[in-house]
C-alpha cells in the first residue's frame, strides 16, 4: 500500500506501509523505546492545519501501523484516531464474539501492552500483536526465512517433537533415543544442558507435567516420566507400560493425569497417583487404525486423530465403551496431528497436504470449516498460536534429496480464502516434524535434518548455532527458565 496525502501547493506526506512509516522525502522517522516509528513534529504540522472531519477520512484510509506512527506524534492527533476505536475492529475481525469461557482464559494470560497505550482489555492487546506480526511477516515478501534467530544442534538423528517448558527452556526429543533440554541464554554450543537418556527406541514426543517433571514417549512401546532435580541417571522416575506397538503422543490433562495414543489404535489415561501397573486407569478405542495424536480440549474432553482418516471426540465421563462422541470425517489420508483453539475449535493436519478447522457446535457434516491450502507436502504438524493463529509444517521421505516442501506456514482465518497463509518459514534441509510456540511468542520447530530452530515472527534477529544430539531429533518443548528440551527419534 502507498498512500499519498497532498497538503496545499507545496507540502505533502507520504506514508508507505509493510510496517514502517516513511515520512516526505523518504526521511526516516525517530522510533520509540518499542521500535515504533515516531513521524517527526515537524512534517505533521501541514496536517494539524487541517479539520479534523477531514483528519479522520484520512485515517481511515491508512494501515493501522501507518495510523499509529501518526497517533504517536499530536496529542491532537492521538484524541482524534482513537486506537482502542480501532482495535475493537480488529477485535471483532480476528475473534468475533468470543464465549465466557474464551475470555476467562485469555484474562488468565499474561498479553504484551500496546506501546504507548494504558489500553487494559487483553483481547484487544493480543489483536494489536496479531495486526503487528502480520505487518511484518507482510514487509519481509518471500524473504521470511531471516526470521530464523537460533539453531540448535546437538541431536545425532531425526528431531521428532519440542516443546516449551514452563521456566523459559526447551526440551526435544528425536531418533538418537534421548529428550534434551536447552537453555537459549547459554552461549553458543553451550545451549543444550541436560540429556536424558533410558528409552530404547525412537523418542516421538515430549511435554511438561504441571510439576514441572517431563513425561516423552516412543517406539519401544512405554512412556517415561522425567525428574530433572535428580542426578543424571537417575531423572527417569516412572516408566508407563500397556501400549503394545509405537506411541506417539503424549499430554498433560488439566486434572493431573496423562493421556497417551499409539499405532496399537488405542488411546490410554495414566494416574501416576495409582501404584505401578495400575497407572492405565483408562483405555479408548475407536479408531481402527495407529492413533498418531492427542489433545485436550477447554472443556476437558480430548480429540485424537489417526490412520483412518478421522478426528474422534472423546468424553471420559461416558461409560466404557460410548466415550467416542463424535467423529470427523474430511481428511482422505493419514491424520497426523490435531491441536484445540482456546475457543473450542479444532484443527488438524494430514498427509492429504491440508489442515482443516472444524466447529464442533455445527451439525454432523457440517463441522469442518475451513480448509487451508498451501502446503505442496505432507502436513506433519499443526498448532495454534496465543494470538489465535495457527502455525504448520510439512515434509515427506518421498521429497528425501530434493525440493520438496520443508517449510513452516503461518495461517490467520480472518484472511479471505486463499490468502489465509501470511508467512512461510524455509530453512530446515530436510522435513519439519514439529512446531510449537514459546510464552513469549517465538516459533520453536525441529526436523529431520537434525536441528531445532528458534524462529522471531515480530522482528528480525541474529542467528545462534547449538550443537548436542547426534541422532534426528523428533520432538522439542520449551521450560519456563527459557531453555530447552528435546529428544532424539530411535
Amino acid at each position: 500500500m502507498n498512500n499519498k496525502i497532498e497538503i496545499g501547493d507545496n507540502a505533502n506526506f507520504s506514508l508507505q506501509s509493510c510496517g514502517r512509516t516513511i515520512p516526505c522525502h523518504n526521511q526516516a522517522g525517530e522510533k520509540t523505546s518499542e521500535r515504533v516509528s515516531v513521524v517527526p513534529p515537524e512534517q505533521v504540522s501541514p496536517l494539524l492545519a487541517l479539520p479534523d472531519e477531514l483528519l479522520v477520512k484520512i485515517a481511515d484510509n491508512l494501515s493501522f501501523v501507518d495510523w499509529r506512527s501518526l497517533d504517536l506524534t499530536s496529542r491532537r492527533l492521538n484524541t482524534l484516531f482513537n486506537t482502542e476505536e480501532r482495535l475493537q475492529i480488529l477485535f471483532v475481525r480476528y475473534y468475533g464474539s468470543p464465549s465466557e469461557a474464551y475470555r476467562k482464559i485469555i484474562e488468565n494470560r499474561g498479553i504484551p501492552a500496546v506501546p504507548n497505550n494504558e489500553i487494559k482489555n487483553p483481547f484487544l492487546r493480543l489483536a494489536y500483536g496479531r495486526y503487528v506480526s502480520n505487518e511484518y511477516l507482510a514487509s519481509l515478501g518471500n524473504d521470511a526465512s531471516q526470521t530464523c534467530m537460533k539453531t540448535l544442534s546437538g541431536h545425532t538423528g531425526e528431531v521428532m517433537s519440542v516443546t516449551p517448558l514452563a521456566d523459559g527452556r526447551l526440551a526435544s526429543c528425536a531418533a538418537d533415543e534421548t529428550v534434551r533440554v536447552w537453555d537459549l541464554s547459554k552461549p553458543d554450543g553451550s545451549q543444550c544442558v541436560m540429556t536424558l537418556k533410558g528409552h530404547t527406541g525412537i523418542v516421538r514426543s515430549v511435554t511438561e507435567l504441571p510439576d514441572g517433571r517431563l513425561a516423552s514417549c516412543s517406539d519401544d512401546e512405554t512412556v517415561n516420566v522425567w525428574d530433572l532435580s535428580m542426578p543424571d541417571g537417575k531423572q527417569c522416575v516412572a516408566t508407563l507400560r500397556g501400549h503394545s506397538y509405537h506411541v506417539r503422543s503424549v499430554i498433560p490433562l488439566a486434572d493431573g493425569r496423562l493421556a497417551s495414543c499409539a499405532t496399537d489404535g488405542t488411546v490410554k489415561v495414566w494416574d501416576l497417583s495409582k501404584p505401578d501397573g495400575k497407572q492405565c486407569v483408562a483405555t479408548l478405542r475407536g479408531h481402527s487404525t495407529g492413533v498418531s495424536s492427542v489433545t485436550q480440549l477447554p472443556d476437558g474432553r480430548l480429540a485424537s486423530c489417526a490412520g483412518d482418516k478421522t478426528v474422534k471426540v472423546w468424553d471420559l465421563s461416558k461409560p466404557d465403551g460410548q466415550q467416542c462422541v463424535a467423529t470427523l470425517n474430511g481428511h482422505n489420508q493419514w491424520v497426523t496431528s490435531v491441536t484445540a483453539f482456546d475457543d473450542g475449535r479444532l484443527a488438524s493436519c494430514s498427509l492429504d497436504k491440508t489442515i482443516k478447522v472444524w466447529d464442533l457446535s455445527k451439525p454432523d457434516g457440517q463441522q469442518c470449516v475451513a480448509t487451508l491450502n498451501g502446503h505442496t507436502s505432507w502436513v506433519r504438524s499443526v498448532t495454534v498460536l496465543a494470538d489465535g493463529r495457527l502455525a504448520s509444517c510439512a515434509g515427506s521421505y518421498l521429497d528425501f534429496g530434493g525440493s520438496g516442501d520443508k517449510s513452516i506456514k503461518v495461517w490467520d482465518l480472518s484472511m479471505p480464502d486463499g490468502q489465509q497463509c501470511v508467512a512461510t518459514l524455509n530453512g530446515h534441509e530436510s522435513w519439519v516434524n514439529s512446531v510449537t510456540q514459546l510464552a513469549n511468542g517465538l516459533l520453536v520447530s525441529c526436523s529431520d535434518d537434525q536441528d531445532v530452530k528458534v524462529w522471531d515472527l515480530k522482528a528480525g534477529a541474529v542467528r545462534i548455532d547449538a550443537q548436542g544430539h547426534t541422532d534426528g531429533v523428533s520432538s522439542v518443548t520449551a521450560m519456563a527458565d527459557g531453555q530447552l528440551d528435546s529428544c532424539p527419534p530411535c
